[in-house]
């Protein structure tokens, strides 16, 4: 693991902390992260929903509100069409509830993975057509559905495209299109699907509100959807900075006491009772579970979970969703390992990049296994369905290699093709994958600095004392994820008493007893166990801060990633 020190301005820092009344350790780290005077800082921590952009800027938005507004007096059946993933779900979820209780007829498709594949597609508006649906509006799709917005323009129907997708160079013929990547404010830490669902539905209560269409029976009740924004903005690894951060720190504390009984039934069987809920019970714990039924097919049971009204069908649901995930997991386990041992016949050693294909492997779970193989191998890894004349695959990257613009090179192979320097989804042709495989590995072959090892981006260098006094201001940080990545500090030259394997998790872990002076800390680190016998007396170490729950409670504590014979850190 390469370590890389962010750069800090001592002299801002200690002016920071001073301004703050905090240590100069924490001038240090928020220097680090890119702040520069106190009222940045408190407003990031205070995340305030009055702080959040008029949804208004953005382009398309008023010419969507008087379509919907149409809609509504015409008494027109609208379709939702979203995705099966959680930020798909949880956007179709939020905005087809939102404009029924706003007085719209109101109807949801979402796509079959496995027989529909991602996105818009004509035949589903072909049927939406016959079923007499006039509007459709896009959750988390559209942008790139360019034959699907041709099919329904010639049809007759109007289609809003609400998307956070990058545009392509040649967008559909939609009515509009609400993309925040139209916008430069917008767009430096764009909402996911689901953020740009609530944008659209606040605007609309705001519009019948000034056209006093609002009775008090429907009151606006924003506030209720703001659960299902925080869990699909962190599903879908949007970073949580901006609009995002204040979405998702207000959306996970009224998630902790929502009264919507899909929600509850959701947390119950993910074992959260606790009144607080971190980023990483979503991320880890309740966004699989609704992932899932999308992974092994129709993603419907989660849809209907996050729409149930009736407590005892959501607790059914839920039990469902709990199997299916279990389901998952052991597929995605099995899926793996035939890869991994697929991989030691079919891909030489000093290959940099992997691509492995197999009949019918299950396309939902080419992704989470493409992730594993990758970590593992330390390689670039591409994993492929053989699904008749077609290979469908997911790709997932290692290192410092961007796989987005690598496919980009070869996009003429492809049938589809989409994704991000990290990830990437595509369909070829199956005589085309030998091609592939080889021509991928030549382009990471002329990579002059390709790096396979994963990067760790060090905030703070401390001491082992320094851990007490920065866990709590730290952690006012959270939630962490993407783009507000949890701390990461680095000790040095720290005195190693004891590290031994732990009993839990099969003996993978490491338990490390840290000396300095009087000073004694016992940490943990996951997966570090095969490295004992690299320890030495004295070492660098890398610790990160989580949150630990203990009877519904949460206090920070650390957890080390990493560790190197001592240096000499000149920064």
């Amino acid at each position: 693991m390469i370590w890389r020190f962010r750069h800090i301005n001592r002299k801002l820092a200690a002016r920071l902390a001073n301004d703050l009344g905090q240590p100069l350790k924490v001038g240090e780290f928020l220097v680090a992260r890119g702040f520069k005077d106190p009222a940045s800082v408190r407003n990031f921590i205070r995340a305030e929903l009055k702080a959040l952009p008029d949804p208004l800027t953005l382009k398309g938005m008023n010419l969507a509100l008087d379509r919907l507004l149409l809609a509504r007096r015409q008494g027109e059946l609208t379709a939702i069409c979203g995705d099966y993933d959680a930020d798909g779900l949880t956007a179709a979820a939020l905005l087809g509830r939102g404009l029924r209780e706003s007085g719209l007829k109101i109807t949801i498709h979402i796509p079959n993975r496995l027989t529909d594949g991602y996105g818009l597609k004509p035949t589903a508006v072909s049927e939406l057509a016959k079923r007499g649906v006039s509007l459709i509006v896009t959750v988390d799709n559209g942008v790139s559905d360019l034959e699907a917005v041709e099919t329904a323009t010639h049809q007759g129907l109007d289609v809003i495209i609400t998307d956070h997708h990058q545009l392509p160079l040649r967008l559909p013929p939609a009515l509009t299109i609400i993309n925040p990547h139209n916008d430069e404010a917008w767009g430096k830490a764009p909402p996911a699907g689901v953020g740009m669902a609530f944008f659209l539905l606040a605007a609309f209560k705001r519009h019948l509100q000034k056209n006093n269409l609002l009775t008090v029976s429907a009151p606006p009740a924003l506030l209720d959807y703001l659960p299902l924004v925080a869990i699909g903005t962190i599903a879908d690894l949007a970073p949580l900075t901006g609009a995002n951060r204040i979405l998702v720190r207000q959306g996970l504390d009224f998630l902790a006491s929502t009264s919507w009984p899909g929600l509850a039934a959701l947390k119950k069987i993910s074992r959260i009772t606790g009144k607080k809920i971190s980023g990483r019970d979503v991320g880890f714990r309740l966004a699989p579970r609704l992932n899932a039924a999308g992974r092994l097919g129709s993603a419907g049971p989660a849809l209907e979970l996050l729409l149930s009204e009736d407590e005892e069908s959501a607790a059914k649901l839920a039990v469902h969703l709990e199997k299916l995930n279990q389901k998952r997991y052991q597929g995605q386990n099995r899926l793996c390992q035939e890869a991994l041992e697929k991989l030691e016949v079919e891909i030489s050693p000093n290959s940099r990049t992997v691509v492995l294909g197999e009949k019918d492997w299950p396309r939902g779970l080419l992704g989470l296994a493409a992730s594993r193989v990758a970590e593992t191998t330390r390689k670039p890894t591409v994993l492929f369905s053989l699904e008749g004349i077609l290979a469908v695959g997911s790709g997932r990257s290692a290192g410092n290699f961007n796989l987005y613009r690598a496919l980009s090179h070869l996009e003429p192979m492809f049938t589809s093709f989409g994704g991000h320097a990290q990830a990437a989804g595509l369909t070829l042709p199956v005589n085309r994958l030998n091609d592939f495989r080889t021509r991928l590995e030549d382009l990471a072959q002329a990579e002059p600095d390709f790096v396979s090892e994963s990067e760790l981006l060090i905030d703070l260098v401390v001491s082992l004392g320094d851990l007490e006094i920065l866990a709590r201001p730290l952690a006012a940080m959270e939630p962490f994820g993407q783009a507000n990545s949890s701390p990461i500090l680095v000790i040095p030259r720290v005195s190693v008493g004891d590290a031994r394997p732990t009993n839990s998790g099969g003996e993978q872990h490491l338990k490390f007893v840290l000396l300095d002076g009087l000073i004694k800390r016992t940490l943990i680190g996951f997966g570090l166990a095969p490295r004992l016998c690299e320890i030495t007396r004295e070492m660098d170490v890398a610790l990160t801060l989580e949150m630990n729950e203990y009877q519904g409670c949460f206090t920070p504590s650390w957890r080390i990633l990493d560790f190197r014979p001592s240096e000499r850190l000149n920064l």
